[in-house]
This record gives structure tokens, C-alpha cells and sequence, in this order.
């Protein structure tokens, strides 16, 4: 594949941004031969001179329109002659597992030991230093710290403790679409070499990966887990029957609809449609409405496919984006079937071979087919899109108090998402109403579903959601505007509009109005697919070294918007195990104070903190240097099966990431200048004038943090704060610090401020309930006035050593600017 998308899009090379062509270079330059990506028709003609097809490659790269014409400062990065670097600078120092045939390799390793493929990742420019002096700070602020010595900062000022040196590791933002085709060339070249050795020994594609077994189907390989049964709906059973399961290529299977057998030839694709889209009796419904939903654009499905024909071989790949990052997945077609030859899982409509060879893809990724039991929509939409996702919380369930819910404003998101043909899918869930209720409405209830349209009536009176429920037409809304709702006779022109189409009751679609939709369902996601956009990717550890977390500087060059994941990685057969971690990332300015120490300044973005396996945010950042913290919270300080992360920045122009390590303090600061910016101050009832001139601060943070935070500032100049705090009454949550009592005793010395405690939810499916009450007193004693406690500051007790990683020990306000 290559980069040419249309002959009518012709556009003068005086117009394509110095951007696009930066990324396109870069794309080049990954592979270590310089190999070109080419097209079919390249390759026909791959003998000619490599300065001419390289040319061409270029001339073609100019035909690709784009929305308007990105326009650069000019005090953006210059040519490359600037960034002069040796490949080798540019080399990930760990061991790196191949994308095509899941070999680890060694460090030094360039070639999979295995298949031979070459290692490739575009996201690593060729330089070995980033001109930072070119970079205008357009901040107000006029702490923060000069341009000119961002050098010497990075790795020098994060107060007395330096950073841990570490490899230069540079990352540039390159477009998507350049990405992708650089993915698919590397897939393409290794396809064919595998294709003609099978070919000449006369034998089909046998994946020993991922075998035709047990141990493919279930993670103990055997059968279902008891936890998976646990949830697992009474509809789908059938799969923990391992005796009428048997592995069939194409040739053997009989399709869905005995009708199709000599109407049509296997395939893997005919102009896909949404209804092709049936789930089996595997409950992955999450990842198969994100199929049905990308079939809307047929274009984009089938960039998930690199392998677009059908093959006797039996050799498939599927591009995926597991946890944030992009693997090439080998499968053959041998797939699960019943005992009369039927396909047991996802179906292949007029058959159509994407949707079980997707499925079988995401299932070798995960370890397993039950692997990929229950999700969220919002995951499997970025799996096959790889772009980022958000999440319209609808009320009811999360927010108990309507009043809270601006149903106005999630219409006009449901409306701008629309406008913008990102994919949308549904849950539909409401924990206050009965399973029964959901059924008597045709509806199924914690089932995902796909959100395919909305329209408001002209006069504004109506406003309708088209879903689709991927089990087809067993469970339809049979409620207002269903198909045999008389509102359609009422209203010719919506019926004109709207129900056009020739539908059958069974490809699981209708209508049902707005005020339906946000009581019987949860959240929508929605995926922001942008091919015009740049990404770019790192993968590393929340902890690379004792007493330091990872963080990256983002490196803006011009007014850009941009949109932050962090994806926790799931081992394999571990993803439907529920985590009591969370997750949470954010974009932060710091500024600098006198003696060389470095603070907090400012949190332009930040996203949600929660129990999920990737938490993701958006913004408007100026040009400027930015620190990227990705936190891994861990409540409970339990052992976490995995402290690695995959980082994901999509952004409107090219940005820079650069991996740096920041002292674990930087959690903690970060923590407490959340509570400063987001918290409520909390007020003590029937406070005499003295006590209000205390110098005592104390907020409580619920913005932006699923539980609460309390913060204690102490800014009295002579005496201590001796803070009592009891948790009268919790439900469903976790305690960061707790006795057998409940109660906390701290005392805070003078200009200090601590993070008393932090609640999280337990489980993110159920409510929380804190019920909490304090009280303090000044003193000038700095221990515990209680004989049990034996002269102690805290209780229960805390590290105070000057290398404390506890985001509870006091910290010093002196060098912090004034609130």
C-alpha cells in the first residue's frame, strides 16, 4: 500500500505543509534500508532507481487534501539538516516484541529473530537533540522558566533532587494515515515472503501461536472460568460447552443462512454494511457493536484488515490497537465452529470473512476467546481505530440528582459528534430500574449497542437516537417512535426522512426518542477519528526506577489542540479482571523559585481519574514546554500484576514527546495542587473571628477524582495543627490511610500543608458512600496530645525520611506561591 489516496486530489507542492512533508520523511527514515512504502504499482516497478521512486513517493505525498491548509509559525522547527543524528541514538535500550509473529527479541536485536521482520517505529525521529531555543513561550506567567534554560533543566532542577539520567528518548508526532501505511508496507513485504513459502511446499497457514485448541478458547484451557460464568448472560452458555466446538477453514463451514451457500464465493470483504455485524454466542458485544459501528465507513473498516483478499493459504493479518498501541496480528482462518459446521461465534454474513477474523485477532491478543468477554464500548472502539475516546456520562446512574444532568448540552455534544462522523456506541444501563422493565421496552439490559444517528424535528419538538443492537432483531424498542409506533403517521416528514431505507426487523435497528434514550441507558462513547490528525506513542513504566515516576515534556510548537490517553497494559487473559487501581493524566506548567527549585504552577489539562484501562482527555495548548504526568494510583497498595503504560497524543499539528524520570514527590505536589485549584474550601460552622484569621485551610477535592481528597493547610506562623479526622460511615470505598477505629491524627507543623487522606471508589459498577466529620486545634506541641500514642506525629504512622514516596507527608509552603 501506498500514499497515493485520489487522482482528483491534485494540490501544487507550494501548498503541502512543511508538517506533512516532516512526517512523511520521518515515516521513510524509520526503516533502517531506507525502503521506500510503495503501492502495487511500485512494486511492479520496484527495479527502477531509488532516488526516482523515492521522488515519486514524494510527488504523490503532495495530492492529499486535507480540511484547510495548516499554516506554521516561524519559530517551528526548521529543516533537518538541524537534527542531525545517528540511527543508533534513536534505539528503545529494552527488549522489544516483534509486531507480526510475537517473538521477544533481544536488545540489539534490528531483525525478529523469528520471522525476520524488520524492527520499525516511526514515532522515533533521527536526532539526538531537540532545538529548544526556537520554542516561544506565549505564557503569561512570568515564573515560568526561560526558553534558554529548558536545557539545563532537564535534568538538573527538581529542587535538590536531580533527575536519574537516562537514554535520550525522543518521540515526533507523524499523521495517521503516514503510520498506517508505513505498518502496512512492513506487513505487505513479510505476507508475500510467507505466502510463496506455503505456496511451494503446497500447505496452508497453521498459527502455532494461537492454536486450533482448547487453550485458545478458554484461559485455563479447559473450560469457562467459575468467574467468568459468574456474569456470564444465560444466552450464551453455549460456549462453555467445549465438546461441540471444532476448528473449520472457510471451504468447511456452512454460513449463517443456508440461502448464501451457492449465491456466494468466500470472501473477505463485499461492501461491508453495519448489519453484516452478528454477534455469536461469545458476550463480546462491546468489541462486536464497535465492528457494526466502524461498518458506517467501509473505508475505515477495512484498514483494519491489511490482508483485504481471500487466500487458500489461509494467512490473515489485522492492525489493532491493543492498550494504546499498534501490533500486527498474524491469524490463520481456521475458526470455531458447532457440531453442524456453523461458525459458534461472530458470524460471517453473506460470507464475509472480516468479522470472525477480526474477533479471532483480538482473541489471540488477549490469550484467549474468553478473554474478551465484557467490556466497554469505548475499548473496542479503540482497538480498531487507535484513535481516542470520551465518555458522556447520561446521568441517573452516576449522577442521582437529575438536576445535575444538562440534557441540553449532552444533545448539542450527541449533535457536534455527529457533525464530525465520529463513531458512537451506547450502553444501555440504569441500575435503579429492573431487568424486567428493560425487557417489557425490547431492550436488553448492560448490553452495548451501536448509536448511528440522531435528528432533531425542524420545529425542535422531536429529538430521536437511531441505535442498533448487534444481536439483530431479538431485543427492539417497542416504545415511542419503534417501528409500529403511530408517531410515524403522525409525522410524514420525519417518516420520509427517517425511514427511508428498506429495513428488516431483524438487523436489530430503531428509533426511539431522546428522554427514552437517557433514562434506559448509561453513557455514550464516542471515538474521535481524525485521519488528518497527528499521533504520537510511547510504552514504558509508571515506576522506572526506585523513588521516581515516568513523565514526558510535550514540546508545542503553535496553537494546538490535542487529545491525551494513557492505557494501562493488560497482560494476556488477564483483561476481564477487575483492577482496584486507577488511572489518571495530566498536562502541567511548572514555574521556577529562587534557590533553583521547581514547582507546580498550573493544571491546563487533566483528565478524570477512575477504574478503567485507559483514561483519556482533551485541550488547547499554546506553544510552550509542558510536563506530562501519567499516574498509577494504587489505594490499597496491593501488587499490581503490571505497572506498565502505553501514552497516546493526538493533536491538530506535530508535537514532541521526550521520556524524562521526575522524583516521586511529583505525585504527591501534584495531588495537593489539585486540591488547591479544584477542591471546596471547607468552612467550620460557627467560627468566632479569631478562628477565621487562624491561617487553617482545609479543602475537600470531588472534582476530577472519583472519592475525595482532604487537604489540610496550615499557614499559621507560631503553632502546629492537630487534626482528628474519623470516616464515621463508607460503602463501597477504600481508605489510602485507616486503623481498626477509623480515625486519622496528624499534626501538621506550621507552614505545611498534607494530604490527610484519600477515599476511591471500591467497585466502579456500584455507588460510594463517605461519611466523614473532623476537628483541629492550634497548639505549640508537635506530637499527639494522647498517652496511647507515645509523643507520635501521625497516627496511623507515616515515613518522614527525606526519601518518602507517601503522598501523605507534610510538605513545606514556603517556596510554593501564595493562594
Amino acid at each position: 500500500m501506498g500514499l497515493t489516496l485520489s487522482k482528483q486530489e491534485n494540490i501544487s507542492s507550494s501548498v503541502l505543509s512543511n508538517e506533512v512533508e516532516a512526517s512523511y520523511n520521518q515515516v521513510l527514515s524509520a526503516f533502517r534500508e531506507d525502503f521506500p512504502i510503495l503501492t502495487q504499482h511500485h512494486n511492479e516497478k520496484s527495479k527502477r532507481d531509488l532516488s526516482h521512486t523515492k521522488q515519486r513517493d514524494k510527488e504523490e505525498i503532495m495530492k492529499v487534501t486535507y480540511p484547510y491548509n495548516r499554516s506554521r509559525s516561524s519559530n517551528e522547527f526548521r529543516s533537518n539538516e538541524k537534527e542531525n543524528i545517528s540511527r543508533n541514538s534513536s534505539v528503545i535500550r529494552r527488549p522489544w516484541l516483534c509486531q507480526l509473529c510475537q517473538t521477544l527479541n533481544q536488545i540489539d536485536f534490528q531483525l525478529c529473530s523469528q520471522c525476520g521482520s524488520s524492527r520499525i517505529n516511526v514515532y522515533i525521529p533521527i536526532m539526538n537533540h531537540i532545538d529548544r531555543t526556537n520554542i516561544q513561550n506565549h505564557h503569561q506567567n512570568d515564573s515560568l522558566i526561560p526558553h534558554s534554560d529548558w536545557v539545563k533543566y532537564g535534568y538538573e532542577n527538581w529542587n535538590d533532587e536531580n533527575l536519574v539520567e537516562q537514554e535520550n528518548i525522543y518521540r515526533r508526532s507523524v499523521l495517521i494515515t503516514h503510520k498506517r501505511k508505513a505498518d502496512e508496507h512492513m506487513v505487505l513485504k513479510h505476507f508475500e515472503k510467507l505466502r510463496n513459502t506455503l505456496t511451494l511446499s503446497h500447505s496452508r497457514f497453521k498459527d502455532e501461536i494461537f492454536p486450533a485448541s482448547l487453550e485458545s478458547l478458554y484461559i485455563n484451557g479447559n473450560s469457562l472460568s467459575s468467574s467468568t460464568l459468574a456474569f456470564l448472560p444465560t444466552q450464551q452458555t453455549n460456549l462453555s460447552h467445549n465438546n461441540y466446538i471444532q476448528w473449520l477453514r472457510p471451504d468447511q463451514i456452512n454460513p449463517p443462512e443456508s440461502s448464501e451457500n451457492n449465491k456466494y464465493q468466500w470472501t473477505v470483504f463485499r461492501n461491508p454494511k453495519p448489519n453484516d455485524v452478528l454477534q455469536g454466542a461469545l458476550g463480546d458485544c462491546w468489541f462486536i457493536t464497535a465492528l457494526s459501528v466502524l461498518a458506517e465507513q467501509p473505508e475505515n473498516l477495512m484498514r483494519v484488515l491489511v490482508t483485504k483478499e481471500y487466500n487458500h493459504q489461509g494467512i490473515y493479518y489485522v492492525r489493532l490497537c491493543k492498550d494504546g498501541e499498534w501490533t500486527q496480528v498474524i491469524v490463520d482462518d481456521r475458526l470455531p465452529c458447532t457440531s453442524n459446521k456453523r461458525l459458534a461465534y461472530s458470524q460471517a454474513r453473506r460470507k464475509q470473512l472480516w468479522v470472525p477474523l477480526i474477533e479471532k485477532a483480538l482473541a489471540k491478543l488477549n490469550g484467549s476467546y474468553e478473554a474478551i468477554i465484557a467490556g466497554r464500548c469505548c475499548e473496542g472502539l479503540s482497538t480498531v481505530t487507535g484513535s481516542p475516546c470520551e465518555t458522556l456520562i447520561l446521568g441517573r446512574t452516576n449522577n442521582p440528582d437529575d438536576k445535575n444532568v444538562d440534557y441540553n448540552l449532552l444533545w448539542m455534544k450527541l449533535l457536534y459528534a455527529r457533525s464530525q462522523r465520529f463513531f458512537m456506541c451506547a450502553m444501555c444501563s440504569n441500575n435503579r430500574i429492573n431487568k424486567q422493565e428493560f425487557e417489557n421496552n425490547g431492550l436488553l439490559n448492560i448490553h452495548a449497542y451501536s448509536l448511528q444517528d440522531i435528528k432533531q424535528s425542524n420545529d425542535g419538538k422531536y429529538r430521536l437516537v437511531k441505535l442498533r443492537n448487534p444481536w439483530g432483531g431479538t431485543y427492539r424498542w417497542i416504545g415511542d417512535w419503534s417501528d409500529d409506533s403511530p408517531l410515524w403517521i403522525q409525522n410524514p416528514d420525519l417518516r420520509r426522512e427517517l425511514l427511508k431505507e428498506k429495513r428488516s426487523k431483524r438487523d436489530g435497528v430503531f428509533w426511539m426518542p431522546f428522554e427514552s434514550f437517557v433514562k434506559y441507558f448509561e453513557c455514550v462513547d464516542i471515538c474521535k477519528i481524525r485521519p488528518d490528525w497527528y499521533e504520537v506513542r510511547d510504552s514504558a513504566n509508571f515506576y522506572p526506577e526506585q523513588g521516581t515516576i515516568q513523565a514526558y515534556y510535550l514540546i508545542i510548537q503553535t496553537v494546538t489542540e490535542l487529545d491525551i490517553t494513557l492505557h494501562r497494559k493488560i497482560s494476556k487473559n488477564l483483561r476481564i479482571q477487575r483492577s482496584d487501581v486507577s488511572l489518571c493524566v495530566a498536562i502541567v506548567n511548572v514555574e521556577q523559585k529562587s534557590c533553583g527549585n521547581y514547582r507546580i504552577s498550573s493544571i491546563p489539562i487533566i483528565s478524570q481519574h477512575g477504574q478503567h484501562k485507559f483514561v483519556s482527555t482533551d485541550g488547547c495548548l499554546q506553544p510552550g514546554i509542558y510536563l506530562v504526568l501519567p499516574f498509577l494510583f494504587n489505594p490499597v497498595n496491593k501488587h499490581v500484576d503490571n505497572t506498565e503504560f502505553n501514552i497516546a497524543v493526538h493533536s491538530c499539528h506535530s508535537i514532541d514527546l521526550e521520556r524524562i524520570k521526575v522524583p516521586f514527590r511529583i505525585e504527591r505536589e501534584f495531588l495537593i495542587k489539585l486540591c488547591i485549584i479544584y477542591g471546596e474550601q471547607v468552612i467550620k460552622e460557627n467560627k468566632n473571628e479569631n478562628e477565621l484569621n487562624d491561617g487553617v485551610k482545609i479543602y475537600e477535592l470531588k472534582k476530577y477524582w472519583d472519592g475525595l481528597i482532604l487537604l489540610v493547610e496550615n499557614r499559621n506562623l507560631n503553632k502546629s495543627v492537630h487534626f482528628h479526622f474519623r470516616c464515621t460511615l463508607s460503602q463501597n470505598a477504600f481508605m489510602s490511610r485507616k486503623d481498626s477505629h477509623h480515625q486519622l491524627f496528624d499534626v501538621i507543623p506550621s507552614m505545611h500543608r498534607q494530604i490527610i487522606v484519600t477515599i476511591s471508589r471500591k467497585n466502579s459498577l456500584h455507588s460510594f458512600t463517605i461519611g466523614h466529620d473532623f476537628q483541629y486545634n492550634l497548639s505549640s506541641q508537635n506530637f499527639i496530645k494522647n498517652s496511647r500514642f507515645n509523643k507520635q506525629k501521625h497516627w496511623p504512622n507515616i515515613d518522614e525520611s527525606t526519601c518518602s514516596q507517601d503522598i501523605h507527608l507534610p510538605q513545606c509552603i514556603y517556596n510554593v506561591k501564595q493562594q
